[in-house]
């Protein structure tokens, strides 16, 4: 079998920062590489990075510590980012027809000027499309983050659909809700919820798991939780044990697995054909 790279999973938060990475074997995923640093509460503010100098240091650093050729999945914060399902006409368009419908759409779903948007898309439900759109702004804050520290990510991951990738990876019951606690905000993905499967909101809005569930998961049935502190999980829930995607691991492994939880939906999300 041809050698397979690492595929890297970076998970930047306020308050800490995980990396780690997997590599394909014939029967399964091999854990190679973690890493976890602390970073001050205030690195990112509304999902723009505040303090690009302390983490591309940190990145510099870590980056010594990575073979020469590898694959980088990077987490995008969900807080600048909209999503509008659109359906597609009737007639099959291509190149650069499809283009022109897709930016003319967009025009109309999102309320910003279209020079000021970045603007990805991806196959939805038959005959739609998903589309994507943040800032141009709040993109580059972290594309030149991470060419500051020589690295170059092949994925833009939101990070709620890394627990979408965590979920099916561990082969979950289908309708199976994922919570993620981090330092300042919670994270889901919930399939049930077919036009939105995942979201987020700020500890302001729900303080706790129970908050959050009554306001924003009232109809989740089984619920599994992780959580970037060591807690356990709440009443209701069962505890998310991400390194179980893994067959083969490699000691020492981190103290709070859960504090992984994208960093390995991330690593193992494929890349876009």
């Amino acid at each position: 079998m041809a050698l397979q790279i690492w595929q890297i999973g970076l998970d930047i938060q306020n308050g800490q920062l995980c990396a780690l990475a997997v590599q394909q074997r014939r029967n399964g995923w091999q854990l190679r590489h973690w890493w976890q640093h602390d970073l001050p509460q205030d690195t990112l503010r509304n999902g723009l990075m505040q303090r690009p100098d302390i983490v591309s240091a940190l990145l510099q650093r870590w980056r010594r510590l990575l073979p020469g050729r590898f694959s980088l999945r990077v987490g995008f914060p969900p807080h600048p980012v909209m999503q509008r399902p659109l359906s597609l006409p009737a007639m099959r368009l291509h190149e650069p027809d499809r283009h022109r419908y897709i930016t003319a759409a967009a025009r109309q779903l999102f309320p910003i000027e279209p020079e000021a948007l970045a603007l990805d898309y991806r196959s939805a439900a038959a005959g739609q499309l998903m589309l994507t759109a943040t800032r141009q702004e709040a993109l580059h804050s972290w594309v030149s983050c991470l060419q500051q520290a020589g690295l170059v990510a092949q994925v833009l991951e939101l990070t709620p659909g890394a627990l979408g990738v965590l979920a099916g990876t561990l082969n979950l019951d289908p309708h199976a809700t994922l919570v993620h606690r981090t330092s300042d905000h919670w994270l889901w993905y919930a399939p049930q919820h077919a036009e939105q499967p995942w979201g987020w909101c700020a500890l302001e809005e729900a303080a706790d798991f129970g908050s959050l569930h009554l306001s924003k998961l009232p109809a989740a049935g089984e619920i599994w939780y992780s959580s970037a502190l060591a807690e356990p999980p709440p009443p209701g829930t069962l505890a998310l044990s991400p390194l179980q995607a893994m067959r083969f691991w490699q000691p020492p492994l981190p103290a709070c697995a859960g504090a992984f939880s994208l960093a390995i939906g991330l690593a193992l999300r494929p890349e876009d054909r």
